[in-house]
């Protein structure tokens, strides 16, 4: 091990330059600083913070003095939605920025979760499919409504991406590499050890932000603008079609 955190001395484990992690990443620095290049996209994600408000104002907003939107169902789904969308994109500014992959990337995968429960909804508009959606229960366990009659077809996550592909291009290459990033992989081993060719072993603890592959970094970043774009544009073309009802438009 070179210098890091923790060295073996003896057989025995001592802690080494005693500064918690938080101190440690604080000392060094951050993803943005780094790497500048990724700024655009980094700021492109905190504007979407905003967007979520203005989403739920026009889905659930006064229309005027005195006058209140009525919600339906179909809303209760969104609104939750965009509840837990919103988390996922402020847990990902705060770990991303601060070399914690190890959550920022797996928050991708939930915010596609997002969207492919959003983009049924879309297909299939108020009714079964929003009562299942309210339920709470594993859709890998429900027969897809949307499926032929004769077909006993389960709501899988293949099913939910027929359903949301066509409409975001991106879906299936974002759920495969984003799937990956939330089980332990090649990445974590990375940037904790290296062999060189002579055999020496190499290795920090907390992890080397020097071994995160820039193309990496700006993989999740993107992954996770064009899911959150996802999760916002289904929402707002609810809250168009209930501006239409209702009148407002």
């Amino acid at each position: 091990m070179d210098q890091g955190a923790i060295t073996r001395d003896r057989g025995s484990v001592k802690n080494e330059a005693v500064a918690k992690y938080t101190d440690y990443r604080s000392n060094g620095p951050t993803t943005l600083e780094r790497h500048a290049e990724l700024q655009s996209a980094y700021d492109e994600l905190i504007e979407s913070h905003d967007e979520h408000f203005e989403v739920v104002r026009d889905i659930c907003g006064t229309n005027g003095s005195g006058r209140t939107t009525p919600l339906a169902l179909c809303d209760f789904v969104i609104l939750s939605v965009l509840n837990r969308s919103l988390d996922l994109v402020d847990g990902f500014l705060w770990s991303f920025n601060r070399w914690n992959l190890s959550t920022s990337a797996p928050a991708v995968r939930m915010q596609v979760d997002n969207v492919l429960r959003l983009s049924l909804l879309s297909r299939a508009g108020p009714g079964p499919v929003v009562d299942l959606l309210l339920s709470g229960d594993p859709l890998n366990k429900v027969r897809d409504p949307l499926a032929p009659p004769d077909k006993k077809f389960k709501l899988t996550d293949e099913r939910l991406r027929l359903y949301a592909r066509d409409r975001f291009p991106w879906l299936d290459l974002v759920y495969e590499k984003s799937s990956g990033w939330v089980h332990f992989s090649s990445v974590h081993i990375g940037v904790t050890l290296d062999v060189k060719e002579d055999g020496n072993l190499f290795g920090r603890f907390p992890s080397d932000i020097s071994r995160y592959p820039f193309d990496f970094l700006e993989q999740v970043l993107w992954s996770m603008n064009e899911a959150t774009s996802g999760v916002l544009d289904i929402a707002r073309e609810f809250a168009s079609a209930k501006a239409e009802a209702l009148g407002n438009t």
